[in-house]
């Protein structure tokens, strides 16, 4: 036990007595904030994202054409009223205008058209498009010789409200805000174990690799087991990241609890202190599923190269909830979802996502915990295994075969 701790210490004092580890225990949710939150909240707000070139504008009908400049003003976006197509479509591939709106006298019978350079300002053209379409609207109601308050009553919508049921059936009104708080808040969390779940996995298999390649290990070995260097390399690095964890989640709950009510800022609900909890503890069992999973991969690979090629399937089940982030968001009781969040290899990411949108039944929160330490148990035993044979190997790359048989080995 002692040599272990030894060895905990040590793999302590490389992972965090340096200014990285510092530095990105403080920063590290601010870059996780600008790679996954800042884009979508930049993308949803259109003044900050729009460009600041002028809109050319020309609508053989005038009325409409100061409709089109009101609307178009009312959003921020500045225009100019063209008056030669050729000119204006000259100007558009100049850089010289965003783009250029050309409406028809025979409109809405012809179609309107909208000419850019790159073909990708969804927004603004969707917004146009949109426009348009109302303007459309209102004209073919007028001309159907029906009054104002029967053209107000054909175009007013019926009110629609969401409500998410709780506990006692109680009831809590959602908005589109709701959901884009929840999701923002899923991608931060979710890229927050990804990531350092991925970083210390590979340290943990590139130093044992790289122990292995210089031979210091046959030293190390000579005054201690197998078992506690390994062991003790997953307790050293777990406790580095969990130091991080302690810094990210203590300002977490400092800005729910103190910075937030201060200032009246609007936090999502998403972001609580229990669901901060909840990151600890599936960053815990995530950590040391991966992370004997690499230290056994260390142990057979034969360079950082062969660990990498290794690596592929643990990296693989850390991906896939990646990229299935707005599913799980959206259908979080769909069959699939449901599978990912028992699956022990995805199950930390999968479940956490499903806290966050709806807490799940406790026999489900139970079954996936039970299902993640029996897999950290049964992968750190085999793990072990590999890691008494494997470390030891050089030279050559072993095969499927051959581990299978390490496996055996007692």
């Amino acid at each position: 036990m002692f040599k272990l701790i030894a060895v905990a210490k040590r793999e302590f004092k490389a992972a965090a007595a340096n200014k990285t580890f510092v530095i990105m225990t403080i920063l590290g949710p601010f870059f996780i904030f600008a790679v996954t939150v800042l884009p979508t909240l930049l993308t949803n707000n259109p003044s900050v994202m729009g460009s600041s070139k002028p809109l050319a504008v020309y609508a053989a009908d005038p009325a409409l054409g100061d409709y089109l400049s009101g609307a178009l003003e009312a959003q921020g976006m500045t225009f100019l009223k063209a008056t030669d197509a050729q000119v204006a479509k000259d100007l558009v591939l100049a850089g010289d205008y965003a783009g250029y709106v050309e409406v028809p006298a025979s409109w809405p019978d012809e179609e309107a058209r909208y000419f850019t350079k790159t073909g990708t300002e969804a927004t603004v053209y969707g917004s146009i498009g949109a426009m348009l379409g109302s303007y459309a609207t209102q004209e073919r109601i007028r001309e159907a010789g029906l009054s104002q308050e029967q053209a107000q009553r054909l175009l007013s919508k019926p009110e629609f409200r969401v409500i998410k049921l709780g506990a006692n059936q109680s009831e809590e009104t959602k908005t589109q805000d709701d959901f884009l708080g929840i999701l923002l808040t899923a991608l931060t969390f979710v890229m927050l174990i990804y990531m350092t779940v991925l970083l210390y996995g590979q340290m943990i298999g590139r130093s044992v690799v790289q122990e292995k390649t210089n031979k210091t290990v046959e030293i190390m070995l000579s005054s201690l087991s197998s078992r506690d260097l390994m062991f003790g390399k997953i307790a050293g690095l777990g406790l580095a990241g969990l130091v991080q964890y302690a810094v990210w989640v203590g300002m977490g709950v400092l800005m729910v609890t103190v910075v937030g009510p201060a200032f009246n800022l609007s936090l999502p609900a998403a972001v609580s202190v229990a669901n901060f909890l909840w990151l600890v503890l599936f960053f815990i069992l995530a950590f040391f599923l991966y992370a004997a999973g690499y230290a056994a991969l260390g142990a057979a690979a034969e360079d950082e190269h062969h660990l990498g090629q290794l690596a592929w399937p643990l990296i693989l089940f850390l991906i896939i909830p990646m990229v299935l982030i707005s599913t799980m968001v959206m259908n979080p009781g769909s069959p699939l979802v449901m599978a990912l969040s028992f699956f022990p290899l995805t199950s930390p990411i999968v479940m956490l996502v499903r806290l966050l949108v709806s807490a799940p039944a406790w026999w489900e929160l139970a079954l996936c915990i039970g299902l993640l330490v029996l897999t950290v148990y049964g992968i750190a035993a085999f793990g072990a295994k590999i890691f008494r044979v494997g470390i030891l190997m050089t030279g050559k790359r072993p095969k499927l075969g051959e581990i299978v048989r390490w496996l055996r080995v007692r």
